[in-house]
């Protein structure tokens, strides 16, 4: 394939600006789907058009950000299992799990027991964050198949100033499949360490009036290990061991339709998980603790061209969140307490893209969310005795204005405006400024300056439980900000390599904080002091002739002394694949490191993938090997466990084997 030369920063006048670049999102989550991203030259990946920077398509190198994008291609041949595996691999980005839930920091930032509520999670643009929580799911509990994956979207630093709430320290953007990129019928088996095992289905067709049809379907088991805490080492708690507690099973369904200007899709899973590490003060080894999560998301989008100026872009959607957590009571009973909540809402989003004007590129939109049920509910389930059962409704509204503008060949200036009303909590504007300049054919920089908030969510508000390691109420508690300040500089090292760095500061204010006064029995959230993080992101990525690939990273945080954080100060990523001497193989290893954090001491993991695209005709196979060298390392435990530090995974082996009909 012949190389391009690198391309210059430019703004078309009016009548060369195409509609294509103007698609909406629907549309978007079809893009690059005709061709394998791993045959496309770097310089061309490069300069692959992103979506979730700014809600139009455009070049990453013109974003308003330092986006990264993870294609199907990266997915299949790391042997990624989870959106948290993916998110482990990209700068600035580190997952703790405490063997129920896995949690997203990023930039030396996550603090012991939060929740993912400020990151925003988006299927197809769709906000996947829940109504009671806003807690973007990432582990086992994200319900959606990473086979169905086409591509990720990680837009790093504030994004409030188009996308509203949690769009705090950035927006993951999942972009799905359609029925053209899985023809046909597929099927797929996995088997795995600690009796894991998977099966999945999909497929595809064509309708005569020209629509496009996809049904997916999975379910997942998975034994678990038995898993040794010292600190229950004693003879009536079972010596420390909790055996067949961390379990975990589930279902998912992914169901899309395409016609026209018309899209629609429904998403749905479930999700069990034991619980082995007798969080909330419960007796250890009672396997009856568990967690139960289930999520439905309807979304129907529509796009129209207005002309070869304007594009109008729409979209209505619903949801429903159910989680449930059962917690075996320490007292002579031990009988079953129910801990959950139940959200349903509904919403919808307008949007108008125009060019008319020459040199600009114009945003404007409006959505509103209304959570029509927001249930918190505590009871002891025999004998029945109720603790909570709190019922509210409420509601989100944002407007956005954004401008691109050509301030000359080489130069962009994006500004971005958004006001947002909460219920019961005061208005927020947020504004982003970026100033991208090419200071020639191989090298750009981008200041970028922005402000992004985070409304606090029904359980931060609302929740109640009385007693020792229960939780008071604060409806008067307000919304957390950030403003951040970014210089990136990206330069383009000949036809096959790249190399970026970043520089951040980031100062927040007023974040929300669980707090335990003394000689107080509850905890409560409040809004806590200003915290200020910065530090330096440097990556390096390389494509080879042979089709060999080579992404590395550096990433370097510092919290303000004195704020207690559950996130590294250093971090550095380690990927390279390609193919392999045996014909049809290719391969993939990974390896990461991650800094102390708190009391849990640095480690250095490894994971690696062999792929054999036609091991058989219709046959693929894949055989993933995990903390490859059985590496013993830990997570922080939060607030909720006794563990101060809450073991990992062992060497975990995966073997898939996909058959196309």
């Amino acid at each position: 394939m012949s190389v391009l030369p690198a391309p210059r920063l430019r703004v078309p006048d009016r009548p060369q600006r195409r509609a294509g670049a103007l698609l909406v999102l629907c549309a978007a989550a079809g893009m690059a789907s005709a061709a394998d991203l791993t045959d496309l030259p770097l310089e061309q990946l490069l300069t692959l058009e992103v979506y979730s920077a700014a809600k139009y398509l455009q070049k990453s190198s013109q974003a308003p950000a330092m986006v990264t994008v993870i294609n199907a291609a990266d997915i299949r041949r790391f042997g990624w299992r989870t959106l948290g595996d993916v998110a482990r691999s990209v700068r600035g980005l580190y997952v703790g799990y405490d063997r129920n839930y896995s949690y997203l920091g990023q930039r030396g930032f996550l603090r012991p027991g939060d929740y993912n509520t400020r990151f925003l999670l988006l299927i197809d643009g769709s906000r996947v964050n829940d109504a009671v929580y806003d807690q973007a799911p990432m582990g086992g509990e994200f319900p959606l198949e990473l086979a169905l994956v086409e591509r990720i979207e990680f837009v790093p630093g504030p994004g409030s100033s188009i996308y509203g709430s949690n769009a705090f320290f950035g927006v993951i953007n999942v972009v799905t499949k359609k029925a053209a990129d899985l023809p046909g019928t597929q099927a797929a088996l996995e088997a795995g360490s600690a009796s894991a095992r998977k099966a999945s289905a999909s497929t595809s067709w064509h309708s005569a009036g020209g629509a496009d049809f996809l049904l997916a379907a999975s379910a997942y088991r998975n034994g678990g290990r038995d898993l040794y805490y010292p600190e229950f080492d004693s003879a009536d708690q079972h010596h420390g061991v909790a055996s067949g507690l961390d379990y975990e099973r589930g279902e998912r369904l992914r169901a899309s339709a395409t016609s026209g200007a018309f899209s629609v899709s429904l998403t749905h899973a479930r999700r069990l998980k034991g619980v082995p590490t007798a969080s909330f003060f419960q007796p250890f080894n009672d396997p009856r603790s568990s967690t139960t999560d289930r999520q439905t998301y309807i979304d129907a989008a529509y796009h129209a061209s207005a002309g070869k100026t304007e594009q109008f872009n729409g979209r209505l959607f619903w949801g429903a969140y159910l989680s449930e957590g059962d917690y075996v009571n320490d007292d002579a009973t031990r009988s079953l307490n129910r801990d959950g909540s139940s959200a349903r809402w509904w919403g919808v989003e307008l949007s108008l893209v125009s060019t008319r004007h020459a040199g600009h590129t114009l945003l404007a939109g409006l959505d509103f969310q209304r959570d029509y049920r927001l249930h918190q509910y505590t009871y002891d389930i025999t004998p029945h005795a109720s603790y909570l059962d709190d019922q509210r409704a409420a509601s989100r509204a944002g407007l956005y204005l954004q401008d691109e503008m050509a301030l000359s060949s080489s130069t962009l200036l994006n500004l971005g405006l958004r006001y947002d009303r909460n219920s019961g909590l005061a208005g927020v504007t947020s504004p982003r400024v970026a100033l991208i300049h090419q200071l020639d054919g191989a090298t750009t920089v981008k200041l970028i300056h922005g402000a992004a908030f985070r409304a606090p969510n029904a359980f931060e508000r609302y929740y109640a439980y009385p007693g020792a390691g229960g939780q008071l109420p604060n409806p008067a508690l307000g919304s957390e900000t950030i403003h951040s300040s970014e210089l990136a500089l990206v330069r383009q090292l000949g036809e096959r390599a790249r190399f970026s760095a970043s520089l951040f500061n980031n100062v927040v204010l007023g974040l929300v904080t669980q707090v335990q006064p003394p000689g107080v029995p509850e905890s409560h959230f409040e809004n806590g002091a200003r915290i200020r993080a910065h530090g330096a992101e440097l990556e390096y990525q390389q494509r080879w002739q042979s089709g060999a690939t080579l992404r590395a990273s550096v990433s370097l945080a510092r919290v303000g002394q004195g704020q207690q954080v559950n996130a590294p100060e250093r971090l550095a990523k380690f990927n390279l694949a390609g193919p392999l001497p045996a014909a049809g193989w290719g391969g993939a290893i990974e390896a990461q490191y991650v800094g102390p954090r708190g009391a849990a001491p640095a480690y250095w993991l490894a994971n690696a993938n062999l792929v054999r695209a036609r091991w058989r005709p219709n046959v693929e196979l894949s055989l993933g090997v995990y903390n490859l060298f059985g590496q013993r390392y830990f997570d922080p435990g939060s607030v909720e466990h006794r563990q101060a530090l809450i073991a990992q995974d062992g060497r975990t082996l995966r073997a898939r084997i996909g058959y196309a009909f």
